[in-house]
């Protein structure tokens, strides 16, 4: 979805749509890891992933100053104990502070992933400083230690921590201001601590006393690399024991570091009198940030409008109410947080620190949450600190927004999922202008069709940022997600699906026929073929930015890598961003070819509205479970070497069962292609029977084509393999998946080439061919 959608949707939502339906107008680690030590297809992950995939995830370290073994929880919102320490992880990139009455936070990045917060981070916050990623708690015989690990730190001045403790979980006693200028409060008070990169700072609320602990016996820890501050309190100075009911909030610091510095709106306006100076409250759990919020301050308007159009039956079936979660969906896993600090009351966010369990060194294992989540993991890439704005226009730049190390990605667990049980895995790939949390925001039966109803678990990339194409960086997050999900969750390889719209439709064509071999079937969604608005899919109109998506962001050369994968394909004709011309000539591939698939035409849809309907269910209808098909008989596979990228671990791997491929000329636009047959395998042949187009009527009128395989005559099972390669330098051939025994090798190519003939991790024979054609009589 290209991020002028903005623009057409608020005001639809605001002024056409609700006035239309009689409603006024608003007004002005070791990270713990459930599968180390297993092989790459036991993890869950599919034989033939990439580098970026198969490469150990770094460990987060531990930080300097604190004494506990550690085990941080991988899911937002929720608490790990191990060693004498409790470990919170926030959630990431939610750091936007309070909500105005009003309206919502729009920035030059995300654009249809709004924040309900308002709040910026200019200058040296890097967009990000008052993030919290880890709030941990830990206690020895001498002291307690408190520690906030942030998720960008670009300076150590810049964040402010304060902690609030109602050490006696009494709300009718101590005092309800927080201090250090937080401007919240939050009832029963009776200590807090102030920490910045210059100091901590107890606070005895009752008694209005403050004591700095670094001068009487305790220590301040600031960790640049790990990104953390630990505070040593000696325990004369802070009793713990017994059960307190404790909280987190936190801003940027002010000049002397004592207190949190008033923050300023877009454009460096300056806040209402009164309002918090929080940009980020902890202890918020998955429970109370849903992914769609019809209750705050920010969406009471549509909400009214969402009860309006559900018992209107033109609205309901057009599924208009979806332009309400524009405003409704929690994207960023921060609406509750902004409602919160809109009214300065930070009572609903706390976690109990039980001090037993703590002196117990009580172990928990890592939490499971069903349905929607957000997870993170630790990127290999080192691209710096904090959010930078985007310099592209209409459709991205292509370059990274969120730098940081610690990545989200959102994750939906049905609930019948139970450890030890390998589930399929969907991925839910986000549009142009969006994030990860796209469809849980925007489209939750979509959402329930793909993961609930199939027990499946579904995830989403961030990419890192809403406009990366799934190129270079923005791909590299994808499988690096797939390996904290692998190590995560007990994965199913065999049955993975891939789906997304838009932007995310491109790259069910950009990494299903990179892959072919890695995924059962592929859904894509008004997505164009190419990187950019093309009208026919051969010649890219308007790409979306330089480089790769110029040189190589066309999938029609790639058409045939689906002989063995399955797609789905649903596009409006009247969608004005991916031009139904250029899909409608796509198909015609699969057509030609006599591939499988199933093409939805939606006569009265375009590409804005249709992709907040909700409606999808005709594309989706009979998915089920699909499995991979992992050795067919004949191998038809085109790459892009161009978009190998060694460095970051991309490109092309395996192509059922040949592999270690490599080309002669990489250089941009090229085109390398193998094409095997061992006819050693038994197979039938395949006869394409196509229906259609056939009307549907509901939930969206439709037309319906669909080609299928039906089974011809076997084919003859005998000792020939047949090779032949174009612009290839280097290939492998594994001969157990080909059910090779001994016979003769026809190798036909156009330069000159090594061919690799393996059987597990033996090399058994190595053929250097050259332009032409060679035969071996006995390849064993």
């Amino acid at each position: 979805m290209l991020r002028n959608l903005r623009p057409l949707l608020a005001p639809a939502v605001a002024a056409g749509l609700v006035l239309g339906l009689g409603v006024a107008p608003a007004q002005g680690v070791s990270t713990g890891s459930t599968n180390e030590g297993r092989s790459t297809s036991e993890r869950g992950l599919p034989e033939g992933a990439p580098a970026a995939a198969t490469r150990a995830e770094p460990e987060l370290d531990k930080p300097k100053g604190w004494p506990f073994a550690q085990r941080v929880s991988r899911t937002s919102g929720t608490e790990r104990l191990h060693g004498g320490a409790s470990y919170w992880t926030d959630f990431v990139y939610d750091a936007y502070g309070a909500a105005l009455p009003s309206g919502f936070s729009l920035d030059n990045i995300a654009t249809l992933a709004p924040e309900q917060g308002v709040y910026e981070q200019p200058g040296r916050a890097a967009g990000n400083g008052a993030d919290v990623f880890v709030a941990a708690t830990g206690k020895d015989r001498r002291a307690s230690y408190w520690r906030v690990d942030w998720t960008t730190l670009a300076s150590p001045d810049v964040p402010l921590a304060v902690w609030a403790f109602d050490t006696d979980r009494d709300a009718t006693t101590g005092v309800d201001t927080w201090p250090g200028a937080a401007g919240v409060t939050s009832p029963g008070l009776e200590q807090a601590l102030v920490v910045s990169s210059r100091g901590a700072w107890l606070h005895d609320l009752t008694t209005g006393d403050v004591t700095d602990v670094t001068r009487r016996g305790g220590r301040l820890t600031v960790d640049e690399s790990t990104r953390s501050f630990t505070v040593r309190v000696p325990k004369q100075l802070l009793r713990a024991r017994g059960s307190w009911r404790v909280r987190l909030a936190a801003g940027l610091a002010d000049e002397t570091g004592e207190a949190m510095a008033a923050p300023t709106l877009a454009g460096g306006a300056p806040l209402p009198p009164g309002s918090t100076h929080v940009y980020n409250l902890a202890f918020r759990t998955p429970e109370q940030e849903t992914p769609v919020v019809t209750d705050s301050r920010t969406a009471g308007l549509v909400a009214a409008f969402q009860a309006v159009a559900a018992g209107n039956p033109l609205t309901d079936q057009l599924g208009a109410d979806g332009l309400a979660r524009f405003v409704t969906g929690n994207f960023w896993m921060e609406d509750a947080q902004a409602d919160a600090l809109a009214a300065g009351d930070a009572s609903a966010f706390s976690h109990v620190v039980r001090w037993r369990d703590l002196r117990r060194k009580t172990r928990t294992r890592e939490p499971l949450v069903h349905g929607p989540s957000n997870r993170w993991y630790l990127s290999r890439l080192d691209l710096g600190e904090g959010i930078v704005a985007d310099e592209g226009q209409g459709s991205g730049d292509g370059a990274p927004n969120y730098l940081s190390p610690v990545q989200p990605y959102s994750v939906y667990v049905p609930t019948s999922y139970r450890r030890g049980d390998a589930a399929p895995l969907t991925w839910t790939l986000h549009s142009l202008g969006v994030n990860h949390n796209q469809y849980a925001g925007y489209d939750p039966q979509l959402i329930e069709s793909l993961c609930e109803e199939r027990d499946s678990i579904c995830a989403g990339t961030l990419g890192r940022g809403p406009d990366g194409w799934y190129f270079d960086e923005a791909e590299v997050d994808y499988w690096q997600v797939w390996r904290a999900l692998a190590d995560g969750f007990d994965l199913d390889p065999t049955r993975t699906v891939l789906t997304g719209y838009s932007m995310g439709g491109w790259a069910g064509y950009h990494l299903g026929l990179a892959h072919p071999d890695l995924y059962a079937e592929v859904v894509v969604l008004a997505g164009p073929p190419q990187c950019g608005v093309s009208l026919d899919a051969d010649q890219i109109v308007s790409p979306s930015f330089g480089g790769r998506c110029t040189s190589d962001g066309t999938a029609y050369d790639l058409v045939g890598n689906a002989t063995w994968l399955p797609f789905r394909i649903g596009h409006g004709n009247l969608d004005q961003l991916v031009p139904f011309t250029s899909v409608e000539r796509q198909v015609a591939r699969f057509e030609e070819a006599g591939l499988r698939h199933r093409f939805v035409r939606y006569p009265g849809e375009d590409h804005l509205v249709f992709a907040i309907q909700d409606r999808f269910a005709t594309v989706i209808d009979g998915l089920g479970l699909p499995t991979v098909e992992r050795d067919p008989r004949d191998i038809d596979f085109t790459w892009r070497p161009h978009l190998t990228r060694r460095g970051l671990g991309i490109g092309a791997t395996t192509a059922y069962w040949t592999g270690d491929l490599a080309a002669r000329d990489s250089g941009p636009g090229t085109l390398a292609r193998v094409r095997a047959t061992s006819q050693r395998i038994a197979d039938r042949e395949h006869l394409p029977v196509s229906t259609g187009p056939v009307p549907v009527v509901s939930p969206l009128p439709a037309l319906l084509s669909e080609t299928t395989w039906e089974d011809g005559e076997a084919l003859p099972v005998r000792d020939r393999m047949v090779l032949r390669l174009d612009n290839v330098s280097r290939v492998s051939v594994d001969l157990d998946r080909a059910r090779w025994r001994c016979g003769p090798l026809r190798v036909v190519s156009d330069g000159d080439a090594v061919v690799r003939l393996v059987r597990g991790d033996r090399v058994v024979r190595v053929l250097r061919v050259g332009d032409g054609k060679q035969v071996v009589r006995r390849a064993c």
